[in-house]
C-alpha cells in the first residue's frame, strides 16, 4: 500500500497556496460584485412599499424637524440622523444614500471576508463572500424591492450589520487579555446597536456576555473593563436623550432615544399583525415547524454527501483514479442539486445553525481555552451566534429571500465556510481528499446560486419605467406589469407641478414616497394610515390631528393591504374608515389616474385638493 506523504497525514501542515491565488480570488469577487450592480443599478427601490420612508424622514430631518415628533418611525434614532447628516451636507437624494450605502456594504463585505478567513480559511472565505455577493447583496428575490445593501427596506438593517460585524471583529483580542481599549469599543457598539435596531441589540448583547463568559474562564477581566463598558454602552443613549430633551421632557426623551427597542416590549405590534406573524412563521407554527425539521435533514443528508466524497477519495490509489471519481462525485452532487428546490434554501438555515453551535459549545467545555485556540474558537462562537440570533426574527420561516438579506446573511455563508473550513480537519484528510470536498461543495452551491441570480435577474429586467429625476431618479415594473410605480410617478410629478410654497400632504394608505419626491411634507408624524397607526384610538387621534392641521392635498394610491388582513382600506369600521370618512366631505377632486385605489385588484390614484 502507498505510505501517505507528510502532508496527508496532518491536515496542519497542507501547502499554504500562493498569494497570487487569494488575489485572483478576490478578482473574481470584484468582478461579481460589479456585475450584480451594474445589472441591477437604480433598480433597487420600490415606489410604495417602505423605502419612501428612507428619503422622507432624513429629508425632513435635514430640514429641522424632530423624529418622533414631526416625523415616526419604528426603529431607533441612529439611522435616521445619519442619512439625515448626509441630506445636510450633500443635499436630498437617491443616490447621495446609495453612496453612503455602497461605502457600508464595502466595510460589512471586508469585515466578513477577514473575519472568515482567520475563522475558516481562504478558501471558505472566498466561497462565502461569493454566496454573500451572489443571493444577499443586490439581488431581488420578490417583487417588491428594497430588500438589498443599496437601498434597504430600512437603514437599520445595514447600519447594524456593520456594527455587529465589527463587534465579532474586535472579541478575540478582548477574550486573550484584558484591555480598556478595547471593552470601551465593545461598549460603544452595543450602545450604537441600541439606537439602531432590537435583533442587532440583541445579538450585541448576547456576543458581549459570550466574550464576557470566556473572560473570566481565562481570568483575564479587569474591573475596570465594566465601567469602560457600561459607560460606552449607554452614550449613544444618552447622547440622543439630550438632544430629545430640547423639545420633550427628559422621561419623553429617554423612551425616545430607546425607541427601537423599546417598542418591542411595550406594543402588540407583533403579535397583533398578521404580516409580522407570518414572518416569523407563527401562522402555522406547528407546520412550519415540521417543514423546518424535513429541510434540516435533507441539508445533512447533503452535506453528508460531500463529506462521503471527501473520505472515498483515499480508497483509490492513482490519480487517474483520483481524478475520475473527483468529476463523477462532483457531477453526480451538482445533479441532486440542480433538483433541489433553492427557494426554500433557507427553511435549513436555523436547524444547521443550532447544530453547529452545540458542537462549537462541546467544544470549549471540552477542554481548556489556550492562547493558540482563542481566535478561533470565540471567532467560530461569535458567527455562529451572530447567525442564531438575526435568524430568530424569522424563526419559523426561514428564507434567503426578503428580510433574508441580512437576517440569513451570516448563516449563508457559515454553512459553506465550515464544509470547507472544518469537515478536512474533522475527517482528517487533506490533498485529493481535501480536493473533493472543495469539489463537492462547488458542485452543490454552482446550480443553486444559478437558479437564484436568474431569479433576481429576471426581476430586475422587468424594472424599466422612471421614477423621479436626477438623483432621485430610479427604475420600477413597466406599468403594463404593476402600475403602481407609473401611478407613484405621475402623482408626486403633478403635484410638484402645482403646489405652492408651503403646503402639505398625506398619502393614504401608505406612499410617503409622494411627498419626498414632490418635496411636500405631512402635517402629521405617521408615514402610513393603517396597521399599528390605526390601531385601537390611533385613528381617532389622528383624525383630530388632521382636523387640527388639514393638509392641503391629498392623494389616495392602490397599496394591496390584503397581507394585513384587509380586503379594501378604509371599508366598514376597518383601518382608514374614519380618515376617509374625515377627507370626503372636506375635500374635491383634482386628478383620476387609472381604475380604484381602493380596490385591491385594480390600480389608480387619486389627488384631492381642499375645499
Amino acid at each position: 500500500m502507498e505510505s501517505p506523504r507528510r502532508s496527508d497525514r496532518d491536515p496542519s501542515r497542507w501547502p499554504v497556496p500562493p498569494g497570487w491565488v487569494e488575489v485572483a480570488g478576490l478578482a473574481a469577487l470584484g468582478v461579481l460584485a460589479a456585475w450584480l450592480l451594474s445589472t441591477s443599478w437604480r433598480r433597487w427601490p420600490d415606489p410604495v412599499i417602505d423605502f419612501g420612508k428612507e428619503l422622507y424622514i432624513p429629508w425632513r430631518l435635514s430640514q429641522g424637524a424632530m423624529l418622533y415628533v414631526d416625523v415616526d418611525d419604528f426603529y431607533g434614532p441612529f439611522s435616521q440622523y445619519f442619512n439625515a447628516a448626509l441630506f445636510r451636507v450633500f443635499g436630498p437624494g437617491l443616490m447621495v444614500l446609495v453612496t453612503a450605502n455602497l461605502a457600508i456594504f464595502g466595510g460589512i463585505f471586508a469585515l466578513l471576508y477577514a473575519g472568515f478567513r482567520r475563522t475558516w480559511g481562504m478558501a471558505a472565505a472566498l466561497v462565502a463572500g461569493a454566496v454573500f455577493l451572489a443571493l444577499f447583496s443586490f439581488s431581488q428575490g420578490v417583487p417588491v424591492g428594497n430588500y438589498n445593501y443599496a437601498t434597504p427596506y430600512a437603514h437599520e438593517a445595514t447600519h447594524g450589520m456593520l456594527v455587529v460585524v465589527g463587534l465579532v471583529a474586535i472579541l478575540p483580542a478582548w477574550v486573550l487579555r484584558a484591555s480598556r481599549v478595547r471593552a470601551a469599543a465593545a461598549g460603544l457598539l452595543f450602545g450604537l446597536a441600541a439606537v439602531i435596531k432590537p435583533e442587532f441589540m440583541l445579538a450585541a448583547g448576547v456576543l458581549i456576555a459570550a466574550a464576557m463568559l470566556l473572560k473570566l474562564r481565562r481570568r483575564v477581566w479587569n474591573r475596570s473593563e465594566i465601567g469602560w463598558l457600561v459607560a460606552m454602552a449607554v452614550l449613544p443613549t444618552m447622547a440622543f436623550a439630550g438632544y430629545f430633551s430640547t423639545r420633550v421632557s427628559w422621561g419623553e426623551a429617554f423612551g425616545m432615544a430607546g425607541r427601537g427597542w423599546l417598542n418591542v416590549v411595550t406594543t402588540t405590534s407583533y403579535t397583533a399583525d398578521p404580516a409580522q406573524i407570518r414572518f416569523l412563521g407563527f401562522d402555522r407554527p406547528a407546520e412550519n415547524f415540521v417543514v423546518e425539521c424535513k429541510a434540516t435533514l435533507l441539508a445533512l443528508a447533503l452535506l453528508g454527501g460531500v463529506a462521503l466524497a471527501g473520505w472515498l477519495m483515499s480508497r483509490f490509489r492513482t490519480i487517474a483514479w483520483r481524478f475520475g471519481f473527483l468529476v463523477v462525485s462532483a457531477a453526480g452532487i451538482a445533479w441532486v442539486s440542480n433538483h433541489a428546490d433553492w427557494f426554500e434554501a433557507g427553511r435549513c438555515l436555523s436547524g444547521l445553525m443550532l447544530l453547529y453551535l452545540g458542537h462549537v459549545v462541546w467544544g470549549l467545555l471540552r477542554r481548556p481555552l489556550a492562547d493558540g485556540l482563542v481566535t478561533g474558537t470565540v471567532l467560530r462562537l461569535a458567527w455562529t451566534l451572530l447567525a442564531s440570533v438575526l435568524l430568530s426574527r424569522m424563526l419559523l420561516f426561514g428564507r434567503t429571500f426578503h428580510f433574508g438579506f441580512y437576517q440569513a446573511a451570516i448563516a449563508g455563508m457559515i454553512v459553506p465556510a465550515v464544509m470547507l473550513g472544518d469537515l478536512p480537519t474533522w475527517l482528517r484528510v487533506s490533498g485529493w481528499q481535501r480536493a473533493a470536498v472543495t469539489a463537492g461543495v462547488l458542485a452543490l452551491l454552482a446550480p443553486g446560486l444559478h437558479v437564484l441570480v436568474a431569479h433576481s435577474q429576471a426581476l430586475l429586467r422587468q424594472r424599466t419605467h422612471p421614477v423621479g429625476t436626477g438623483r432621485d431618479l430610479f427604475y420600477t415594473i413597466a406599468p403594463e406589469t404593476e402600475p403602481a410605480g407609473d401611478i407613484v410617478a405621475q402623482t408626486a410629478a403633478w403635484l410638484a407641478h402645482e403646489k405652492k410654497p408651503g403646503q402639505t400632504l398625506i398619502v393614504l394608505p401608505e406612499g410617503i414616497m409622494i411627498n419626498y419626491l414632490a418635496r411636500m411634507p405631512s402635517p402629521v408624524a405617521p408615514f402610513f394610515f393603517f396597521s399599528s397607526a390605526t390601531r385601537g384610538d390611533r385613528e381617532t387621534a389622528l383624525v383630530q390631528k388632521l382636523a387640527a392641521r388639514p393638509p392641503d392635498w391629498v392623494a389616495i394610491i392602490s397599496r394591496d393591504l390584503r397581507e394585513f388582513g384587509l380586503k379594501r382600506y378604509g371599508q366598514g369600521s376597518d383601518p382608514g374608515a374614519q380618515i376617509l370618512g374625515w377627507v370626503r366631505p372636506n375635500y374635491e377632486t383634482a386628478v383620476e389616474l387609472g381604475g380604484d385605489p381602493l380596490d385591491p385588484d385594480d390600480r389608480g390614484g387619486v389627488i384631492l385638493s381642499r375645499k
